[in-house]
């Protein structure tokens, strides 16, 4: 699966305690820094500095992942998921598409897809909240593509 990740946003990582999740970027991984304490989630750079092996401890309290490669940082926040939890993840940089092909339409939303980003399209009466960014009423909104988009706390893509 690959994420392509635009600037400064926060992807979630759904994880699960029977399985190893491993993020590979194109660049070497100069650093990462998680937000909880240490022995909650196993962690382990490898590939030539280009992967970062999860692997969580337990099921609550999961915490935020900075990681940081010799070119960019990438903002994490890590929830479990005994059901659907992501494995291998290729993490690309991503960047604002504008020629876009429909992927998903609803009353509430459509959801256009580019090459590295999907546009979201409120059509609710009022603003609502799409990766923890509000979207007001008849407005969009770029996000990354092939990351997790969560609709008013509800997982509604990958």
């Amino acid at each position: 699966m690959i994420f392509y990740i635009l600037l400064n946003q926060i992807t979630t990582l759904f994880l699960n305690i029977n399985l190893l999740t491993t993020l590979t970027f194109d660049s070497e991984i100069a650093s990462y820094l998680y937000g909880g304490p240490t022995e909650d989630v196993f962690f382990s750079v490898t590939n030539n500095r280009r992967t970062l092996a999860i692997k969580p401890s337990q099921k609550e309290r999961l915490s935020n992942l900075l990681i940081i490669t010799r070119t960019r940082k990438y903002y994490f926040d890590l929830k479990y998921d005994g059901i659907n939890p992501h494995q291998f993840i290729e993490v690309k940089d991503g960047v604002i598409n504008h020629a876009m092909k429909e992927l998903v339409t609803t009353t509430d939303y459509q959801i256009l897809e580019g090459a590295s980003s999907i546009l979201f399209i409120n059509k609710r009466d009022g603003p609502v909240t799409v990766n923890g960014q509000k979207v007001d009423k008849d407005k969009t909104d770029h996000f990354s593509k092939g990351v997790p988009i969560i609709f008013e706390g509800s997982r509604i893509l990958n």
